[in-house]
């Protein structure tokens, strides 16, 4: 196995990084993320295994799924080692485990590549979302259909890891920067900002869309819009508006994150910030192999997303 790269991380122009061939290879890459009963189920990761699937089948290479051991490993080598593996994807490297979460916030490795929840200074490949841009896009989309009280649904802060009877919470990147780039949002187009119109979910699914959504229709003053931190949010929200009789996007418009496969077919259907899942899958696939080949400083893509307007806006 070669060993990682070495030296600061640097940006992929876009336009360079499309020119660059990639030959065939026979190496095998690993998948390592949450170990969630259903992980791969989820709208999210089944966006990007469509694009990381077929690029390795492409490629000629093999994938493996890891799943986290019971004990926690020493470096981001010894998965390469003990699984005999040429590269590494990590999804939601934040919920695996805190010493997952360590190891790449703090090592360096031209093998491994990880995606979204951008750290500065993160020393491993990496392609993410530009989430500052999909909120802003989101939000002055909302300002221009004349809504003014604008309201958001974000999963968890924060993950609990529990061991034994230790508790450690791990910050949730993807959350705080979305929850940040809204507000940013709000502020770009002069809308006011209240606090009690922000509202966490303690996970990013379709259930707990739905719990925070009907326990806010409880009370007596709502926004004219909510901006769900993923696509499953919103379709839990959704749910809860639809139970409760109030006409979207008559009463209340939503938007959501990602435009997974269900967002087209959603009762109304979903306006929503595209994430390119797909291309960021093969591209991560793409930038392993060049790094495999000849190990440098880590890779850092950066991807625009964009709003599709649909019914619920």
């Amino acid at each position: 196995m070669r060993s990682s790269g070495s030296g600061a991380s640097s940006r992929l122009p876009a336009q360079r990084f499309k020119n660059l061939p990639v030959k065939k290879t026979s190496h095998t890459f690993g998948i390592l993320t949450t170990p969630a009963k259903d992980i791969f189920h989820s709208n999210y990761h089944r966006g990007l295994l469509s694009g990381i699937l077929p690029r390795v089948k492409a490629l000629g290479g093999q994938v493996k799924i890891l799943m986290m051991p019971s004990r926690p490993y020493a470096s981001l080598d010894q998965i390469l080692q003990e699984n005999s593996l040429d590269g590494l994807l990590i999804l939601t490297w934040r919920w695996i485990h805190p010493s997952i979460a360590c190891l790449i916030e703090k090592t360096r490795n031209a093998r491994v590549l990880v995606v979204n929840d951008p750290l500065p200074g993160l020393r491993v490949n990496l392609v993410y979302t530009d989430t500052d841009a999909g909120m802003r896009q989101a939000v002055a989309h909302l300002v221009k259909k004349g809504r003014s009280r604008i309201g958001m649904i974000h999963g968890p802060i924060s993950v609990t890891f529990k061991s034994g009877k230790k508790k450690t919470r791990v910050p949730f990147i993807d959350t705080r920067l979305k929850r940040s780039g809204f507000l940013k949002a709000l502020r770009a187009e002069r809308v006011p900002t209240h606090s009690k119109w922000i509202r966490a979910g303690d996970a990013n699914t379709e259930a707990e869309g739905f719990r925070v959504m009907k326990a806010w229709l409880l009370e007596k003053t709502l926004p004219a819009a909510i901006v769900c931190g993923n696509d499953d949010l919103s379709f839990g929200a959704l749910k809860a508006l639809r139970e409760a009789g109030r006409r979207v996007p008559h009463d209340i418009a939503v938007v959501g994150f990602d435009d997974n496969e269900r967002a087209r077919s959603a009762k109304p259907p979903l306006t929503t910030v595209r994430q390119p899942l797909a291309s960021m899958g093969k591209d991560a696939v793409d930038i392993l192999v060049r790094q495999i080949k000849r190990p440098g400083a880590a890779l850092h893509k950066k991807y625009r997303p964009q709003l599709i307007v649909r019914k619920t806006t």
